[in-house]
């Protein structure tokens, strides 16, 4: 079997780096919206290497294209037991609240979980072209989903539960501080 089906994609089996990290934070601090962090995390995409299952092959696909239409930040995929798991990233502003003060989710998170409603519908509609054309090798519309949208602090403590009960099964919502937290976790 093939170890690196996409080898441009690969991310070596390494740990994140205290300067990747670092790298993460200033990004983090400096931001204005979304587009600093999709760059930083491009250009290293072993800080992705978080949101998947420890294992020795992942792949990274920085900003893919479902069929010129729908284009996620990253798809990251990890080769397990059972065969490739892909997880789809959606980023949002760090500055963005998940939730309103009545603890509704915001605007900004709604239209993030549309995104990924909309690419998973285009996915069980074109699965084949999917794994064929664009070789998506193993792909699923249901696959694992994470959002990542603003920092811990903007969390109100009467509304940790609402947030926390926006994660299901196949769907993270998370801030870019556990985000941090989780790659540090890593480099350990």
């Amino acid at each position: 079997m093939n170890k690196k089906p996409w080898p441009v994609n690969y991310i070596e089996q390494r740990r994140p780096s205290l300067l990747n990290i670092e790298d993460l934070e200033h990004s983090l601090r400096d931001a204005k919206d979304e587009r600093p962090l999709q760059t930083c995390l491009a250009a290293t995409p072993v800080l992705l290497r978080t949101l998947v299952p420890t294992v020795t092959d992942v792949w990274c696909f920085d900003r893919p294209s479902f069929g010129g239409e729908l284009i996620p930040d990253f798809l990251v995929a990890s080769r397990l037991s059972t065969g490739i798991r892909w997880t789809y990233v959606e980023l949002e502003s760090p500055n963005a609240r998940p939730l309103t003060n009545a603890g509704k989710p915001s605007g900004i998170l709604n239209t993030a979980l549309s995104q990924i409603r909309d690419w998973r519908i285009w996915l069980r509609e074109n699965i084949a072209y999917a794994r064929m054309h664009l070789s998506l090798e193993g792909i699923d519309a249901e696959c694992a989903a994470v959002v990542v949208i603003g920092r811990r602090t903007m969390i109100s403590g009467k509304h940790v539960l609402k947030y926390q009960s926006l994660s299901q099964p196949n769907l993270t919502v998370m801030s870019y501080d556990r985000l941090v937290e989780m790659a540090k976790g890593l480099s350990n």
